[in-house]
């Protein structure tokens, strides 16, 4: 993929981020040599519910009830933010590899569909409910990418997936979207080795998309923006919130 000097958006929130997302966000920066734009969304959906009277905290791991207001959870953005912003910073420069981060108020969603920053993509880290998760042992080894026939940014997505699959030696499962489709993905995988899989799917069945794609449970799952399952923004919020795999949209 020629990087033409654009650069890897990374899209943080208050849900927090697996030091493993931070990692796959700079390899792949490295090994396509581009930058990496961080981003911290402060969720405006939630800042506006806990400004409602009575709202209440209730902790994961311990049931136990708080009070929470705008004012705190501002300051909580605030911090998460420093947090992550230290820990990228941390593993870019390992890789040596270029970082700016700035936070903004929104919704992650509709950060994304209307950004302006030139990136040729965008790395939404899994979602872990209740902590940061250090590892995700309960994640497949395997990168699972979608394939469409008429979107012309599949193949780049196919080869960053084949790029991450054959590095971290993992399993490659491909949903193609018509026989056309599943031909051009057969011939571009002869070229490699390794274990992989190419499945025709019927996109526009999305429910069954997202079965399949619970079913694989995927490290990483790469898909071409501006496609099926990109298009409506609650697929993309219902795949960030359930999948708890890293997702990455490629132009």
């Amino acid at each position: 993929m020629n990087s033409n000097n654009k650069k890897l958006l990374i899209v943080f929130d208050v849900t927090g981020c697996a030091p493993v997302s931070m990692h796959t966000a700079t390899e792949l920066a490295s090994t396509f040599r581009t930058g990496i734009k961080a981003l911290y969304v402060e969720d405006i959906n939630l800042l506006k519910a806990v400004g409602l009277p009575f709202t209440r905290e209730v902790s994961l791991h311990t049931a136990t009830v708080s009070s929470i207001d705008s004012a705190s959870m501002k300051q909580r953005f605030q911090s998460d933010a420093e947090t992550i912003k230290k820990r990228i910073e941390e593993i870019a420069v390992t890789h040596s590899v270029s970082l700016s981060f700035n936070s903004m108020r929104g919704h992650k969603t509709q950060v994304i569909r209307n950004r302006t920053e030139e990136v040729n993509m965008v790395l939404i880290p899994a979602v872990h409910p209740g902590a940061v998760r250090e590892k995700q042992d309960h994640l497949k080894n395997e990168v699972v990418v979608v394939f469409e026939e008429k979107n012309p940014s599949s193949e780049s997505a196919l080869n960053i997936s084949l790029s991450q699959s054959t590095k971290k030696n993992y399993q490659l499962f491909v949903i193609a979207d018509s026989e056309h489709a599943k031909h051009r993905v057969e011939q571009m995988l002869d070229r490699h080795s390794g274990y992989h899989v190419c499945q025709l799917v019927d996109l526009s069945h999305l429910d069954e998309v997202v079965s399949l794609l619970y079913k694989h449970a995927p490290a990483l799952f790469v898909l071409p923006e501006d496609g099926c399952l990109t298009r409506d923004e609650k697929i993309l919020q219902q795949m960030i919130d359930s999948l708890e795999s890293d997702i990455l949209l490629v132009r």
